[in-house]
């Protein structure tokens, strides 16, 4: 499991900011967004974080949460959770090479 960091943090925030260079996959589970993003984009940790044709799950510390709490509601309120707040933050990565992107997951629990 990779450790918490900024990488993660700047993807999420160029995926709210750009969101027309987004490609969102149809809601399977009440408690998830998973997104794609252009591999082209640059990514800190890349290797760490997006490795190739394999996942990366992080449970994002409390901290993490916590400091970035408004831009994980804005991905929250993406979801049909029906409980009214989350308490883990799963966030579930790869670099899908023949899609030619980075796959992002967020799992609320």
């Amino acid at each position: 499991m990779a450790s918490n960091s900024d990488s993660i943090y700047n993807v999420l925030t160029y995926i709210k900011r750009h969101p027309d260079r987004v490609t969102f996959k149809p809601l399977e589970y009440g408690n998830v967004v998973t997104m794609g993003i252009d591999d082209q984009v640059p990514v800190a940790n890349q290797d760490l974080y997006f490795p190739v044709n394999r996942l990366s799950v992080n449970l994002m510390t409390d901290d993490f949460v916590g400091e970035y709490s408004s831009l994980l509601d804005y991905f929250f309120n993406m979801t049909q959770n029906t409980r009214p707040d989350y308490h883990e933050v799963w966030i579930t990565t790869s670099h899908i090479v023949d899609q030619q992107l980075f796959l992002v997951e967020i799992s609320f629990e």
